[in-house]
């Protein structure tokens, strides 16, 4: 039986790690004043950074392919 490696080619390639990778450096550069100016502790400001680290590894280029969409339904180029 043939698989079908559509969805697997869709999310993973080049562009998609790179948005998910660009996203996650951004973001926690972003959040790493504001964990650490409302954490009560380093530990839970490290925590947080961790956390939000992985949950914009995984969405990341999710985001992106949404942008890309978003992008071209409004006629913008990159």
């Amino acid at each position: 039986m043939r698989t079908n490696n559509r969805y697997i080619r869709y999310f993973v390639n080049r562009k998609f790690a790179v948005d998910a990778v660009s996203m996650a450096i951004f973001w926690v550069i972003v959040y790493t004043p504001v964990f650490l100016f409302t954490s009560k502790s380093i530990e839970a400001a490290l925590i947080g950074l961790g956390a939000s680290a992985l949950l914009e590894i995984l969405l990341g280029g999710v985001y992106g392919k949404f942008n890309d969409w978003v992008r071209k339904k409004a006629g913008v180029k990159d």
